[in-house]
């Protein structure tokens, strides 16, 4: 590999970091902004135990088919994010894609919106 070559791999590599740590530095003030409002619960009583394929099945069943698809893209994205977050927050976004996704009227507008596409 020549050196044009060697920068171009630095640069994009060097983005690529820049934009990992720009992610890492939102989902923590995210978290604060998350905390602040809802601070942790000092007494916690045990929830069942379920994994996120269970999730992601669940919801796939509870959605109507042309969303099914969507439900995936949606659980995995909660789920690459959700180590740093308190579990409270994972819950609230997953009852957002639960919310979205059985939405009528979110569904119309997907629709629409996937129509002109």
């Amino acid at each position: 590999m020549n050196s044009a070559n060697d920068n171009q791999v630095s640069k994009l590599t060097g983005r690529r970091l820049a934009s990992l740590v720009q992610r890492a530095l939102q989902i923590r003030s995210d978290v604060e902004a998350f905390e602040q409002e809802w601070p942790p619960m000092p007494d916690r009583s045990p929830m069942p135990v379920f994994d996120w394929t269970e999730l992601e099945r669940q919801l796939t069943s509870l959605a109507p088919d042309d969303l099914a698809p969507m439900v995936r893209d949606l659980i995995s994205a909660v789920r690459k994010e959700a180590v740093p977050k308190p579990p409270e927050m994972v819950l609230r976004e997953i009852l957002i894609v639960s919310a979205t996704v059985l939405d009528d009227g979110f569904r119309e507008k997907w629709m629409e919106g996937t129509a002109h596409s």
